[in-house]
């Protein structure tokens, strides 16, 4: 629970028999379309469980797209308090990959494979008082999880949230926002145009921007956008003053690992891995996401870059050389896991 609650917490009592297990199925039971490039998709368990995740996390699905079956993570938009199902919001404009088959191919009764969900980029990890939300575009998905999650159970602390789109016209979730905030004493909403003057504040952000409505100190920061919006937002804020173990910023970047085959120098050193009881070589200091793959194993996976979460695994024996970005916590590397977009062979080894 943060501090200070106001009134006592509802009782969100759960109508469901357990809880959704990760590597079943989900049923897609609504969509709706939140503007002309952005859709949301409603998901419940069809055998009945309910939810069990905290407000910033994600989930990834299995997609079968051109290339085969592959793993494509998206962020909780709905509230854990709403347990019964969960909600997916995602752009549609783009002419291929995973969006694009998810705006073509799911129906309501549509059926996926999902694992997860996980994630360090969550409020219940990080309670506060004096909260930051700030998000451009789509980077909303998160930030409407734990507000919603918040104003449901009436969290007592300081919120600030700060959504930026090209024009108003593109404002995400703009009437439920409107509405929670005169509802909900606790939430400042800022909604900024970037491309167009249709606001009391308009532009693409900058240090003299933000400062005119947030009195940058200690808060807590959540930060979701595009790459280039989340440099410009921590560049601000720690150039102002914010210590940097208060940001935070979600990422799901571009695939940086490369799935070509690799030709094994015949003298080279090379290790064994063993997974769901097979067993292969791979070339000491090949990267384990890329060994994995090239095996035939469809892997979840998000950033690959380290920061995400998604690919963890749990490492049974031997060791690999690991650089990761807070993708996971001190206690999950305590308890051997690793993640595999950024784990490189050492020597043989077990994972599970």
């Amino acid at each position: 629970m943060l501090k200070g609650c106001r009134t006592p917490i509802p009782n969100f009592k759960k109508a469901t028999s357990g809880c959704w297990k990760s590597g079943s199925l989900l049923e897609c039971v609504a969509i709706d379309d939140e503007n002309a490039d952005v859709r949301s998709y409603s998901f419940k368990d069809p055998a009945g469980g309910g939810f069990n995740h905290k407000a910033g996390q994600h989930i990834s699905l299995l997609l079968p797209l051109e290339g085969g079956d592959e793993y494509r993570t998206f962020t909780i938009a709905s509230s854990p308090t709403m347990p019964d199902e969960i909600s997916l919001t995602i752009k549609t404009n783009r002419p291929n990959g995973a969006t694009a088959w998810m705006r073509d191919n799911v129906k309501i009764g549509t059926n996926l494979t999902a694992v997860g969900p996980t994630g360090q980029f969550n409020i219940a990890d990080n309670p506060c008082e004096d909260l930051l939300l700030i998000s451009a575009g789509s980077g909303i998905t998160p930030m409407m999880s734990m507000l919603r999650w918040l104003y449901n159970r009436r969290d007592d602390i300081k919120i600030t949230f700060v959504h930026y789109a090209k024009t108003s016209d593109e404002y995400l979730f703009s009437e439920e926002l409107s509405n929670i905030n005169d509802d909900y004493s606790a939430l400042n909403l800022y909604q900024i145009s970037t491309h167009r003057d249709d606001g009391p504040i308009s532009g693409l952000p900058t240090a003299s921007q933000l400062k005119s409505i947030i009195e940058i100190s200690d808060q807590t920061v959540f930060c979701c956008g595009p790459a280039g919006f989340m440099d410009v937002i921590k560049t601000v804020m720690l150039d102002s003053g914010l210590d940097e173990a208060q940001y935070h910023q979600e990422s799901f970047g571009v695939d940086k690992v490369d799935n070509a085959p690799q030709e094994i120098d015949e003298n080279a050193e090379t290790v064994t891995v063993r997974f769901k009881d097979k067993i292969f070589e791979a070339a000491k200091g090949a990267n384990l996401l890329n060994v994995l793959k090239q095996n035939k194993f469809v892997i979840p996976t998000g950033c690959k870059s380290g920061m995400c979460g998604t690919c963890q695994m749990k490492l049974e024996s031997g060791s690999v050389k690991m650089n990761q970005l807070g993708g996971l916590s001190d206690g999950q590397i305590g308890d051997g896991y690793i993640l595999a977009c950024c784990s490189t062979l050492e020597n043989n080894l077990t994972i599970s």
